[in-house]
């Protein structure tokens, strides 16, 4: 995959998979993001209730630290890149508008993620 770049880097059309539905979604790219986070309401339109997930993580927030559900997504598909069973945080970031989460290490951790901000290209392998 790759694709022209602008600050902030959005990685676009990501296709996320429940049970019960698919979505493509545009993600932020967060290089300092264990993991992938995606809107509450994205994962509920895909077949996942969040609030009866009882796994839950520690996330530092600008407003402090919260507690956030962990929940595996069926996949995460970029083109041809694909993870399965994939670790997702549910988490609506309020100062985000256009995006749905971020795309965060451990789906980009699976690859070759070169950023050029010379030529304001991003290439995942």
């Amino acid at each position: 995959m790759r694709q022209k770049i602008e600050l902030p880097i959005i990685i676009e059309r990501v296709k996320i998979e429940g049970p019960t539905a698919a979505r493509e979604v545009n993600l932020l790219l967060d290089t300092g993001s264990r993991f992938t986070v995606l809107n509450w309401d994205i994962l509920k339109d895909i077949g996942y209730d969040p609030a009866i997930i009882g796994e839950r993580v520690s996330l530092v927030t600008a407003n402090g630290i919260i507690e956030a559900p962990l929940l595996k997504v069926e996949s995460i598909s970029l083109g041809e890149l694909l993870c399965k069973a994939t670790e997702v945080i549910a988490y609506t970031i309020p100062e985000f508008v256009g995006v749905d989460g971020l795309l965060g290490l451990n789906f980009l951790s699976h690859y070759r993620t070169v950023i050029d901000y010379r030529e304001k290209v991003i290439e995942i392998v």
